[in-house]
Parts: structure tokens; sequence; C-alpha cells
């Protein structure tokens, strides 16, 4: 017979042979000693949409492209109505006078040109689902044509289907208001009576017009009567023909900083301050900030 001592010397040699094995098994899953890694994906070389939209556009036009201050992108009248170059441009060169910065590298942003054509063609891909305007009610160009507009026959308009939402007093806001009317551009008041802010609440041209729509000659008339109030200082500093909205200003670049400040110093037309629409069934915007 083995004595007990020599049981328990035995089992602590079986106990010390298997944390042995079990070191050798742990040791053996992980890399040598200086071995790399796998090499970090640089942030020039992310092309993902969710990560950039993420990163760049979600803290101003929302996780989901709508319900936040800026521009709704989750509205596929609005991704129909813009002309995909249109949508590239705003956010290459930003919109000067406004809190949408620049965000190609060519303007001091952080982006590159696959970066930005990745943001691009994913807001089309995620948002822009088919949208098939009613055959009386074709969308209104997304730029005035060169009609001035009825300043008489848009004020008749307003009055009718936007003032018990957007006249003083009203439970959305004026957007009569001289120094709302300073801030934005005729564009960017083209384009919130055409797309309206359907996350929010506004209808869209269809049935502006006394609940039918709006054609292009009344969305003229309407931003020439909007633009008439607008005081003759801010005309006579171009905010009713930079369609960004005042311009000027220094350049902000995007992810600099808050990300929030005027954009490049190039002025094409795009849609003016980010002030958005509101809770409304009968058109008109809200005042608001966004990128």
């Amino acid at each position: 017979m083995r004595s007990t001592g020599g049981l328990v010397f035995a089992r602590r040699e079986r106990s010390v042979g298997l944390v042995v094995m079990a070191c050798c098994f742990v040791l053996s899953a992980c890399d040598p000693p200086g071995k790399p890694g796998a090499p970090e994906v640089s942030s020039e070389n992310i092309t993902d949409f969710k990560i950039l939209y993420g990163q760049n556009c979600s803290g101003c036009h929302g996780d989901e492209g709508k319900e936040a201050p800026g521009r709704q992108l989750n509205n596929p009248l609005y991704l129909k109505l813009i002309p995909k170059d249109e949508l590239r441009h705003v956010i290459e060169y930003g919109r000067p006078g406004t809190q949408m910065p620049a965000w190609a590298r060519s303007q001091g942003g952080p982006l590159t040109d696959k970066q930005i054509t990745a943001l691009v063609d994913g807001i089309e891909r995620e948002w822009g689902k088919p949208f098939n305007p009613p055959a009386n009610a074709p969308i209104p160009a997304y730029a005035a044509t060169g009609n001035p507009g009825d300043v008489n026959h848009g004020k008749r308009l307003f009055a009718r289907s936007c003032f018990m939402c957007h006249g003083k007093g009203a439970p959305v806001g004026p957007v009569t208001d001289p120094y709302y009317l300073s801030l934005v551009s005729d564009q960017y008041l083209r384009t919130s009576i055409i797309a309206g802010r359907s996350d929010l609440g506004m209808p869209d041209y269809r049935i502006l017009n006394l609940g039918k729509p709006l054609s292009d000659s009344d969305v003229n008339d309407l931003v020439a009567y909007l633009v008439s109030l607008r005081p003759a200082t801010a005309v006579s500093s171009g905010a009713h023909t930079v369609e960004n909205g005042p311009g000027g200003g220094q350049i902000t670049k995007g992810n600099e900083g808050s990300g929030n400040g005027p954009g490049s110093p190039e002025q094409r037309p795009s849609e003016g301050p980010k002030f958005d629409s509101g809770q409304s069934q009968s058109g008109g915007t809200v005042q608001g900030k966004s990128k």
C-alpha cells in the first residue's frame, strides 16, 4: 500500500501538471511578443456611410436624418427636389454665413472626395425612396426659373394657407418677421415651401393651396411676398441673392471645434441657414439652427 504522504505528493504532481498544461494552452493562443497587430483603418479610408454620417452629420440632421434642427434629409421629396450635384456641393463647400461648414479637404475640411461621394450616395440610398407626385401636382423646380413672382398674389396665398400657423402670434412662429427674413435666403424659403417637414408635421407643396397643390408660379409668388418684407439693409447686403444667407465671415471647417460657424467663402446657390419648419399642417417655417 502507498503511504498517505505518497498519495498527497502524487496528487500535487498531477495538479501542477494540469496547471502547466493550461498555461501552455493559453500562451499558445496569444501572439508572440513583437508581432504587429491588425493595422488601424485610417480615418481618410473610412467610407462606411453610417460611420461617416454619425461622425459628421447626425448632430445637426438627426441620427436618422430627421427630427433635428437641420434640414430633414430623410425626406424622399426633398431628395427628389434637390439635384444630386447640388447636394454634393453643399457638403463640399458648406453654406457661407451659416453654421453649415465646408467638409471637403480642398476647403479645409476633413473629408476626401471619396468620402463625400459615400455620404451623397448613402443619403440617397437610405432615404431617397421613390417619390411619384400626382399627375395634377408636378414638383415645382428646385430653383426659381426667372419669374420674379407676384407679391400681391403671394400675400393672398400666405393669408389663406400659411397665416394660421405662421402669422403673428400663431403657434408655430411668424416667418414674416424681418429679422428672420434677414437670415434666410430666397432658396431656403423656396425649398421649405416645396419640401415641407414631414417629421415635424409641416405639409409640402401638394396641399398648401387650401388643400390643393401649389404650382411653380405659386411658389414664386409666396417667396416674392416674403422677400418683400425683408429689411432694405438685408437686401442691399445681398442676403436675398446669396442662397446660403448673408455670406462672408471666416471659413469654418467640418469637425473643427463644435462644427458650427460659417461655411466656405465660395458662394454658389444652395439653401440658406438651417432654419426649418415646425409642427404645422398649413405651411411656413419655424426658426431654428442647424449645422
